[in-house]
């Protein structure tokens, strides 16, 4: 299994799960300043980043209003981040009513000035069809225009793109060089992606070996996906001895996250005696419709 994410601006789903970190969390990466007064000589940095402080509320107290002030001086002389900011505002309605158009022009023209984020969230609104006709060429081309300059989600999101054959030919050695350049940047999503790539030999010779080693990158953060899919190898004894004990201790890790998947596969060793259950809490099973404290009162009868 791989990760599919393209969503930043929404939640919606691509295909089958989520594409991307968000416009929200890709605009809050930049700095906040502790500065309260304003005065001509500050430079509209300043005016941005404390525009940002009290967008985050870092050192002063969160208010969207005066953010969008402060947003709006900056962006009026040219700034490209603040203008990303206005798109923001204006997409969640902070500051401000909510207006997509507005949030589009916005975001359009701090694109337009090479501000890698706003080219990405440029993209996805192209992706969404957000005040714009949904149109996936766009989208290509802008995600390029911000993963040429090593934004980590539009690197990640074109890998997406070549792998999943979306509005471009499908072509694995593509799709693998943005997936590196992405887990280089420290992209889980796209780690895990990689040891998709060589668990199955797409693109790449099968190696179960590699496909361990990046799949526990993506794991060691947290992956819940990452963690099915080491337990799958254990399970199965790809590249590894077969451990059905090391396997449940995946599948733990994820379903103790929120994945079914894994919540499945554990109800399963437990059916197939493949695992000791004593301990062992309720998992639900999507499969059998049951859950593990049925499983395990069927078993004891």
């Amino acid at each position: 299994m791989h990760q599919r994410r393209i969503t930043p601006l929404t939640q919606s789903i691509l295909l089958a799960t989520v594409l991307s970190s968000g416009l929200i969390t890709a605009a809050c990466s930049a700095e906040s300043s502790n500065t309260e007064i304003l005065s001509n000589q500050n430079t509209t940095a300043e005016i941005y980043e404390l525009g940002v402080a009290y967008y985050e509320g870092d050192s002063v107290p969160e208010d969207d209003d005066k953010a969008f002030e402060l947003f709006q001086k900056a962006a009026d002389k040219g700034y490209a981040p603040a203008k990303h900011y206005l798109g923001i505002m204006y997409y969640e309605g902070l500051g401000v009513d909510q207006n997509y158009q507005k949030a589009f022009e916005w975001i359009e023209q701090a694109a337009n000035q090479g501000y890698a984020n706003a080219q990405f969230d440029l993209g996805v609104m192209y992706h969404e069809g957000i005040a714009v006709e949904q149109d996936e060429i766009k989208t290509l081309e802008w995600f390029q225009q911000a993963a040429n300059q090593g934004y980590t989600d539009a690197q990640f999101n074109l890998g997406i793109m070549y792998h999943e054959s979306i509005s471009i030919e499908q072509d694995y050695q593509k799709a693998m060089q943005w997936y590196l350049l992405a887990a280089d940047n420290g992209s889980f999503d796209a780690q895990s992606n990689i040891g998709n790539f060589y668990e199955n030999g797409y693109g790449v010779t099968q190696d179960y070996g590699q496909a361990l080693e990046w799949y526990t990158k993506a794991a060691d953060q947290g992956l819940d996906l990452a963690q099915l899919n080491i337990g799958g190898l254990y399970e199965n004894g790809y590249g590894v001895p077969q451990d059905y004990d090391t396997a449940f201790e995946w599948y733990k890790k994820a379903a103790d996250q929120g994945n079914q998947e894994a919540s499945n596969r554990i109800g399963r060793l437990v059916m197939n005696d493949k695992i000791d259950d004593t301990g062992i809490t309720i998992y639900s099973t999507q499969e059998t419709g049951l859950t593990l404290g049925d499983i395990e009162n069927s078993l004891g009868e």
